[in-house]
């Protein structure tokens, strides 16, 4: 587990410090932005992406932070609450403090079912494992008072799955499905590690039992990142870092088969250092016609890595899917790139999302990079796609690199949150701990 550990830290220390040598001019757009909650290190520490729950409050994680672990780092993530107050102001409950044996790193997106109660993963943490462990599925219950309980509901052990990066989904039966970047065939894929795996949870008289529907072997895909999506007909999708023909990675669709058993179909493969997008990192969302779309943090530009694309997969007749590049982000026109979240589709056909570099702003590390921005794509007669820039981060404390999914309420409001910026006191450094903000329309 070696590498998969370097990996983590890795990931960590991009998400505390990321930093990236290129420069970028400047142009103007109006901010539509507001900063909620400014994290201070103890009470979290980068947070990745907020949901809004049923009673109206604001539900997320911090990948790191917290009073815990803080021997081996900066702590090792919370849950957190925010509710609104009276004024305007939103105030900050940490409802779980991770401490690595109950999980460590929840970096996916929370899912609250209709009680209540939330749902998440954690990357590391658990007892199953060597050092920094396999990762866990973990409840809060909610309970009277505002009482939360917390409980592991599953403990990852690598032939099962390790290090589930994203969050999770409800079928209408109330079971959960998600995915693992690692695990699953440690012999066939990627040994001694494996390439990831798709599982099922499902609770009978309080005991959740786990079910690997699908183990990745490369060719069809490695290492998925992202959530998965659910069709009316019970079938699964998502996307793979990377495997696929090409090795940059994929879309793929699992479908319930006799028997139990799950047939995988690569939708797309991507290519790197091309006009194609490369290494998917989240996940899918459907339209009302059928099609799917996401976004790419790299490709888009041939013959260098690019800074990501967004794309369209349209179903045609044999079954085959066709891809559309909708957006190539430019490191030259100041509209963002390395794309950090998934689309948002709003009831005009836009698309909305976030880029983790780029913008108007230089932020407090080398070089002139950008802070990244807030952007709609909007379908045009032609069948190409304008972009604008919604917000620019970077002035201020308004907070630096968005980071996960954005959360679009019933008004149109999207939520999300920044690994850096905002507050930059003590323990937090000059970078800052990271913000929730509110994109208003």
């Amino acid at each position: 587990m070696s590498a998969q550990t370097a990996n983590n830290l890795t990931t960590r220390a991009i998400l505390i410090r990321l930093a990236l040598a290129l420069a970028l001019c400047a142009t103007a757009w109006a901010a539509s932005e507001r900063v909620l909650y400014r994290f201070h290190g103890t009470d979290g520490w980068a947070p990745s992406s907020v949901i809004v729950g049923p009673d109206g409050a604001l539900y997320g994680t911090t990948v790191t932070g917290g009073t815990n672990c803080l021997g081996a780092g900066n702590g090792c993530g919370v849950v957190f609450q925010l509710t609104r107050e009276a004024k305007g102001t939103w105030n900050e409950t940490v409802l779980h403090d991770f401490a690595g044996s109950d999980g460590d790193f929840p970096n996916g997106s929370l899912l609250t079912d209709k009680a209540g109660n939330l749902y998440g993963t954690t990357v590391n943490g658990g007892p199953s494992c060597s050092q920094l462990g396999c990762g866990v599925v973990f409840e809060l219950v909610r309970g009277k008072a505002d009482k939360w309980t917390f409980m592991v509901l599953h403990d990852f052990a690598l032939t099962d799955g390790a290090n589930p990066y994203a969050g999770m989904i409800f079928d209408s039966q109330g079971n959960l499905y998600g995915t693992t970047s690692i695990g699953g065939n440690t012999s066939g894929c990627n040994p001694p590690e494996g390439c990831g795996v798709v599982f099922k949870l499902s609770e009978a008289n309080g005991i959740w039992k786990e079910t690997v529907l699908y183990s990745f072997m490369g060719r069809d895909g490695a290492m998925p990142y992202a959530p998965l999506t659910l069709d009316e007909a019970g079938s699964l999708y998502g996307t793979t870092q990377w495997g696929g023909a090409y090795g940059a990675g994929t879309v793929f669709k699992l479908s319930p088969g006799k028997h139990g058993q799950w047939n995988e179909e690569v939708l797309h493969s991507f290519s790197s250092y091309t006009k194609d997008g490369g290494q998917p990192t989240y996940g899918v969302i459907f339209d009302s016609s059928g099609n799917l779309y996401s976004t790419t943090p790299f490709g888009g530009t041939v013959g260098e890595q690019g800074w990501g694309a967004a794309f369209r997969l349209t179903p045609t007749k044999g079954g085959r899917w066709k891809e559309t590049i909708l957006r190539s982000f430019d490191e030259n026109k100041i509209t963002g790139g390395y794309v950090s979240s998934r689309p948002v589709l709003d009831g005009q056909g836009n698309l909305q999302g976030a880029t983790a570099l780029g913008g108007k702003y230089t932020c407090p590390s080398e070089g002139c990079l950008g802070c990244g921005v807030v952007f709609r794509l909007t379908p045009r007669a032609n069948g190409r796609w304008s972009e604008a820039v919604l917000h620019s981060f970077g002035e201020g404390g308004d907070g630096a690199i968005p980071y996960g999914d954005l959360f679009r309420d019933s008004a149109g409001h999207l939520f999300g949150g920044t690994g850096l910026g905002g507050y930059t006191g003590d323990p937090c450094d000059e970078y800052g701990c990271g913000v929730v903000f509110e994109i208003t329309p």
